[in-house]
């Protein structure tokens, strides 16, 4: 787990030890547990994932995990949450979030709060000198990129990171939102959503495209909440290309980006290994999306033009891969071969009307996937680099 919010938060009138004495009985808990849902409801609205008199789960922003408030049986309040993903302000933003809640209950936090800053600062470059290569990355998804370091704003090379080990403070780029600021909110959940995200095409169905809408609102909010606020215009201005706005909010994003450099935000511009049945691994643009079918039985990915469809099966009493290869017997034309280590293939091609299918196996005994790669005939050398890229360790 990363930095983050792990604090309790107690009753002013519970006065430990001396309750009964001095400040009237404590609270009870479920009372406070009744009471905690009705305010969260009420204060924080759809952000409330689930509620009982135990637990309130809250999703603050989009890129972060879950804040959860807990009734521990003495009824104080345990809250907890990661916010190294997002950043300080996010930090502090939750705390103020919460204040308002623990007033209505009569709550105070129980010790003095930290500088989430310097805290975070200090545990990134922690973190850095622990040999981490991965700092706010989602870890459902892994992206090919040459770098030192993949921070949730963008890779960082070596040099960054010893700057960092060595003064902390150089780390503040690492981190989505700084300040606690009109704009910076929405920022943060715009660049995240760019840098993660965003496939950097145009839609191909209503979730993507409202996904890219939101982020195009979150920068309009943000411009206008603070005109100064360094904004990707480049980035934006290529996002309303793929949405094929326009407009004057168009027009006035593209004559911002006019004369800038390209843009280059977004993992997902990047190759992402995709883990598969079987122990596999498959090398795919980040333009890709996919999905299981049947059960896990059939893995799909597309990027609107291309399709790629694999499945997997284990000869559990086979050791010898070319003997498992040569199991199944040519189809159609043999394009290519694959010989390395332990591992075989055999790719094949044909044509389906204007569709060209590559069809591949990979075996590395006793573990078989088979691979089914569907564009046109100029993208038969992408779907060999695709079966080639069928990994099995």
């Amino acid at each position: 787990m990363g930095f983050g919010i792990d604090r309790r938060a107690c009753s002013r009138k519970a006065k430990r030890g001396l309750r009964t004495l001095l400040g009237g009985k404590a609270p009870d808990a479920r009372e406070v547990g009744e009471r905690l849902v009705r305010l969260a409801r009420r204060m924080f609205k759809d952000a409330v994932v689930d509620a009982s008199p135990k637990r309130i789960t809250l999703a603050l922003h989009p890129a972060a995990s879950p804040v959860r408030i807990v009734v521990l049986p003495e009824g104080d309040l345990e809250v907890r949450g990661e916010t190294s993903a997002i950043g300080p302000g996010y930090h502090a933003d939750v705390i103020a979030r919460l204040r308002p809640i623990l007033d209505e209950l009569e709550y105070a936090w129980d010790g003095a709060e930290d500088d989430p800053g310097a805290g975070m600062l200090a545990w990134l470059a922690g973190e850095l000198a622990g040999g981490a290569a991965r700092i706010g990355m989602p870890s459902e998804r892994s992206f090919r990129v040459d770098c030192a370091v993949q921070t949730a704003m963008g890779p960082r090379d070596a040099a960054w990171r010893d700057a960092v080990i060595a003064a902390p403070p150089r780390g503040a780029d690492a981190f989505a939102w700084w300040e606690r600021a009109p704009g910076h909110a929405e920022r943060s959940r715009a660049l995240l959503a760019m840098w993660l995200d965003l496939p950097w095409r145009a839609p191909l169905d209503d979730e993507e495209r409202a996904r890219a809408e939101r982020v195009d609102s979150d920068l309009a909010a943000a411009h206008r909440a603070d005109a100064g606020l360094a904004l990707p215009w480049a980035e934006w201005a290529e996002l309303l290309g793929h949405l094929d706005a326009d407009g004057e909010h168009a027009e006035e994003v593209r004559a911002r980006a006019k004369g800038l450099a390209p843009p280059e935000i977004g993992y997902r511009r990047h190759p992402m290994e995709i883990e598969l049945s079987g122990g596999w691994t498959l090398e795919l643009s980040g333009a890709f999306v996919g999905a299981w079918e049947g059960e896990g039985e059939r893995w799909w990915g597309t990027d609107g033009d291309r399709v790629v469809e694999f499945t997997s099966l284990t000869a559990e009493d086979e050791t010898d891969s070319d003997r498992l290869l040569a199991v199944a017997p040519e189809a159609g034309s043999v394009i290519a071969r694959w010989s390395s280590d332990a591992q075989r293939g055999r790719a094949e091609a044909r044509d389906d009307g204007d569709i060209h299918v590559v069809s591949g196996l990979m075996v590395r005994a006793p573990h078989v996937a088979i691979l089914t790669c569907k564009g046109a005939a100029a993208d038969e050398p992408w779907a060999l680099a695709t079966w080639r890229s069928l990994r099995n360790v």
